[in-house]
């Protein structure tokens, strides 16, 4: 939709008029990782400590972090906090544009859900307490995948190889040490999830800040292991909110398929759920109190992909691709009120089937778009003689994805690739310009829309900005240690799996021998 270009464009607009580092997301926006009580405002800045002492007496201190607040100080001062320097490097990329390259600070400031706060954010001192719209959290770090770039403290069985193995050796230091990640505060804390001071002061927090949510996400770990994720499900169910854009970010290959299962049912049963007009006064002979709807606005499931078949399932370890295809045409054929959206992390890696990643996209589209998904009503059930009201649910985008940079580890970013890399996005480039939507992209829901494009050239320019020498061969030796480790440990062959990589490979074998 150039409509989103364009929103972001028009909020960089209005946000300059207060200061040009201003972001609402910093007001609006919270990420929560309740096992480690850690916090941030998008998942872009570094987390930080929740000071677990104000929660007893301000719950909400799970989001008004005393850090917070003071970058929400610097912003409003035109002052850029150094811990978001990951929109400071995108809007500083070279650009053919004079007024440069949008970032997620103007994505984000222009969203449906945080747009309708600028005045809030603005007439209020920096420091008053605030609601949040969007809210994201993690009840649990338990997960059966061992994604490349994640880490002990985020997945149960990442931790289970480091307790066996050790950290990944590389060039200066310890890779994914458990030792140096309790220094660091990121570990889970050593209780149990019902003992937790964060997730009890969440559940407390919750009442409150429920009925203002717009967005509201559960990550992980896998949230299909954890119980807190069906217990807000249920809790939408017994309390619907027709505001709320409900969604998680799941791996689609749960240990057990029967939590998949669960999740369906679930799903299915929040789609249709009895809406009360005026519980206090029901009269069950009335016909005019309640009616048959979704329980929230919107469900998204977002789907962690980085790229396609046997190399996505090796940057995702304990992925089975088939599988979580069959599982993803069962939520799009058996739910009706929600849509999915992969999240390509980016990395040197997802470049070689990238072109394949965006071939599934435009498939998923056609299969699920428009021209399938037709407009149609949800018919309650009788009660008595009267007939409910029926609900009507409009055809929608079902098929979304992003394609966000990886900040960390080093050695797999994007600007470690080379030439190769580079003329192998500008293929993809040109094949999403060939597939851009048309004129009636609202019937069908095919094609890629203007800000897709835009986001791969983002990455495209930052790409091609040119490492220093020094950090390039250091990247491209620990490459070569990390992927070494990597196969001996989980039984992988790199270059069988992405052959277009083998010279690079020999790059960072002749970089790791000159260390």
């Amino acid at each position: 939709m150039a409509e989103y270009h364009d929103s972001a464009n028009e909020m960089r607009a209005r946000l300059n008029t207060v200061s040009k580092s201003l972001c609402l997301a910093k007001w609006q926006q919270v990420s929560l990782h309740l096992p480690q009580g850690l916090t941030q405002s998008c998942y872009h800045p570094p987390t930080h400590k929740i000071p677990v002492e104000l929660l007893k007496e301000k719950p909400g201190t799970l989001h008004n972090t005393p850090v917070k607040i003071e970058e929400r100080r610097q912003m409003k001062q035109g002052i850029r906090p150094e811990e978001c320097s990951y929109c400071w490097k995108v809007e500083d990329a070279p650009s053919h544009d004079p007024s440069g390259h949008l970032s997620d600070r103007h994505y984000r400031s222009s969203e449906w859900w945080s747009n309708t706060t600028f005045d809030e954010v603005v007439n209020n001192n920096y420091d008053y307490d605030v609601t949040p719209r969007y809210v994201e959290v993690n009840f649990n770090q338990a997960c059966n995948f061992k994604c490349m770039y994640c880490s002990p403290h985020l997945s149960t069985a990442w931790q289970e190889e480091v307790e066996k193995h050790g950290g990944y050796k590389m060039v200066h230091f310890v890779h994914n040490n458990l030792e140096a990640l309790e220094q660091k505060g990121l570990m889970p804390l050593k209780v149990a999830n019902k003992d937790n001071p964060y997730v009890e002061a969440f559940w407390e927090w919750w009442p409150t800040i429920y009925r203002k949510l717009r967005v509201f996400r559960m990550t992980g770990g896998e949230p299909l292991m954890d119980k807190n994720t069906f217990k807000v499900l249920e809790y939408v169910n017994e309390n619907p909110n027709g505001q709320l854009e409900l969604s998680i970010t799941s791996n689609m290959c749960p240990p057990d398929q029967k939590l998949f299962d669960r999740f369906i049912e679930l799903i299915k049963k929040l789609e249709t759920v009895r809406i009360w007009e005026d519980r206090e006064n029901f009269n069950e002979n009335s016909g005019n109190n309640w009616y048959v709807a979704p329980a929230y606005k919107h469900f998204m499931l977002f789907v962690s992909l980085d790229g396609y078949g046997e190399q996505a399932e090796y940057m995702r370890n304990g992925m089975d691709f088939d599988r979580l295809l069959s599982n993803i045409r069962t939520y799009l054929r058996e739910t009706r009120h929600t849509s999915i959206s992969f999240i390509n992390t980016f990395t040197l890696m997802s470049i070689p089937s990238l072109y394949k990643f965006l071939e599934m996209i435009l498939e998923l589209r056609k299969e699920f778009g428009g021209r399938v998904q037709e407009e149609y009503t949800i018919n309650p059930p009788n009660n008595g003689d009267y007939v409910h009201p029926p609900y009507v649910v409009k055809k929608h985008q079902r098929i979304w994805f992003d394609i966000p940079i990886l900040r960390y580890p080093p050695w797999f970013s994007i600007q470690n690739i080379g030439e190769w890399g580079i003329d192998e996005v500008k293929r993809c480039l040109e094949f999403m310009e060939k597939n851009v939507q048309d004129q009636d992209y609202l019937q069908t829901f095919e094609g890629f829309k203007p800000y897709e494009i835009l986001k791969v050239k983002r990455d495209l320019a930052i790409m091609e900005q040119k490492l220093a020498r020094e950090d390039h061969e250091l990247n491209k030796s620990n490459f070569y240690k990390f992927i070494s480790e990597h196969d001996r440990r989980r039984n992988t062959n790199f270059l069988k799996t992405f052959p277009e990589l083998r010279y690079f490979w020999k790059e960072c074998m002749k970089s790791h021998l000159g260390h």
